[in-house]
C-alpha cells in the first residue's frame, strides 16, 4: 500500500488504499483586475495549503461558457506543490485543436486530465457559439491513450516518425442519474468503452442519490472492469438546485422530492446552510463507506467553507455512512436501476442484475 505524502502524484493517491479529497475550481470570464491577486487564486492557494485536499480540479468552460483556460489557473497555483487535474472537453476544439492542448498540458507538467464531451455552449460573443464535437469522450480518451503510447505521425516527406510518449493519467466522466433503461444503460456501456480505451478513474456526475452511485462500482463488478472511483459532490444552495431540478445543468439532477426538502431548509434563518453542508459532509461519508477512492467537493468558493465540510466528515462515527446512505436516495420516480435493492443496505444487490432488464435481453 502506498502511504499518500504531499509529494505523492494524483495516481499513486487514489490508489492507494486511502480516502482523499478534491476540490474544484472554477475560472473566470475577463480577466483579473491589474495588481489584485484574483480571488480564484487565493482560494487555490488555500486549498493547497490543506494537506487533507489531495488535488484541486480546474473546469474547462462548463455550462458552456468561455472562460480563461484551465492552464492559465493551473499555472499560478503549480509552485504550490498541489496535485492539478485539468478538464479538458470537445465542445470548442477540433481534433487538432484538442491534440495541440494537451501537448501544451504535457509540456507543462500537467498530466491528470478528465476527458469530458462538454456542454452544449449556450453564450457568446454577440450570440451562441457554434459546437465543435468533433472527437467525443470516448475518442478524446482514446487519442490521449495514444499519446501516452507514442503517437506515430507521418511527415511531410512520408516518413512516419514516433513522437515521445506523453503520461497521462486520464479520467473518464459517467451520467448515472438517468430515469429510464433506455438513458442508463448507454451511459454504462459507454463508460467501459472508455475504461476500455485508456481511462484510469471515474467520476460521476452530480446527483443526490446514494444508490445510483453506488450502482457504478456494482457495474464494474459486473462488467469486470477496475478503476478507482471518486464521489462527486456540489454544494447546494437554493439557486442552484433550481437549476439542477429545472434540468438546465447537463448531467446535474435535483428531482422534485430534494428540491422540496431543499425549500423547506432555505426558508429558515440561515437560508439551510447547515442543510447544504451537512448533506455534502454525510455524502463525503458514504463515499468513503462504500469504498470509492475520493469525495470531490465543488460549489465552494472559501477554503475554509471546504475545510468545515471536511471536518464534519470525519468526525462521524464509523458506521454512520449507512444510515446516510438510506437518507440520501432522491430519485426521480420509478428510476430504473441495473441491480435489485438489497433490503438490508438500501443500496444494490450486486448478485441481483434487474429482472425486468435480464428478460428485455431475451426478447426479439
Amino acid at each position: 500500500m502506498i502511504n499518500p505524502t504531499p509529494h505523492a502524484s494524483f495516481r499513486e493517491q487514489l490508489n492507494s488504499g486511502r480516502f482523499i479529497y478534491g476540490a474544484e475550481l472554477v475560472t473566470t470570464r475577463g480577466i483579473p483586475e491589474p495588481d489584485q491577486k484574483p480571488k480564484l487564486v487565493e482560494l487555490g492557494e488555500g486549498l493547497a495549503a490543506d494537506a487533507r485536499i489531495g488535488w484541486v480540479s480546474i473546469t474547462d468552460n462548463p455550462g458552456g461558457n468561455p472562460m480563461i483556460p484551465a492552464d492559465w489557473l493551473a499555472n499560478l497555483l503549480k509552485p504550490r506543490g498541489k496535485e492539478l487535474v485539468i478538464h479538458l472537453t470537445c465542445k470548442d476544439l477540433n481534433r487538432n485543436g484538442l491534440e495541440s492542448a494537451a501537448w501544451r498540458y504535457a509540456a507543462d507538467g500537467f498530466n491528470n486530465i478528465l476527458a469530458l464531451t462538454g456542454d452544449y455552449p449556450t453564450s457568446g460573443f454577440k450570440g451562441p457559439a457554434l459546437p465543435v464535437f468533433d472527437l467525443d469522450s470516448v475518442s478524446l480518451v482514446a487519442m490521449l491513450k495514444t499519446m501516452n503510447e507514442g503517437m506515430e505521425v507521418t511527415r511531410p516527406s512520408g516518413k512516419t516518425e514516433r513522437l515521445a510518449k506523453t503520461n497521462f493519467f486520464i479520467g473518464a466522466a459517467v451520467a448515472p442519474f438517468k430515469r429510464q433503461e433506455r438513458e442508463l444503460m448507454p451511459q454504462y456501456f459507454k463508460l467501459a468503452r472508455k475504461l476500455q480505451c485508456g481511462a484510469e478513474w471515474v467520476i460521476p456526475q452530480l446527483g443526490y442519490d446514494m444508490r445510483k452511485f453506488h450502482e457504478i462500482k456494482l457495474f464494474l463488478d459486473w462488467a469486470n472492469l477496475s478503476a478507482p472511483i471518486i464521489g462527486n459532490v456540489y454544494v447546494l444552495n437554493k439557486t442552484v438546485a433550481r437549476m439542477f431540478n429545472q434540468n438546465k445543468i447537463p448531467g446535474c439532477v435535483v428531482s422534485d422530492a430534494l428540491y422540496a426538502q431543499v425549500e423547506k431548509y432555505a426558508a429558515g434563518p440561515d437560508k439551510g446552510k447547515a442543510f447544504f453542508t451537512e448533506l455534502a459532509a454525510k455524502q463525503l461519508a458514504v463515499f468513503k463507506g462504500m469504498g470509492f477512492a475520493a469525495g470531490y467537493l465543488g460549489g465552494v468558493h472559501k477554503a475554509d467553507t471546504f475545510a468545515q465540510i471536511i471536518d464534519l466528515a470525519e468526525n462521524y462515527g464509523a458506521n454512520d455512512w449507512k444510515e446516510f446512505a438510506r437518507e440520501i436516495q432522491f430519485p426521480k420516480p420509478d428510476e430504473f436501476y441495473l441491480f435489485e435493492k438489497d433490503a438490508a443496505t438500501g443500496l444494490g444487490d450486486g448478485a441481483q442484475v434487474n429482472a425486468a432488464y435480464l428478460q428485455s435481453l431475451k426478447e426479439p
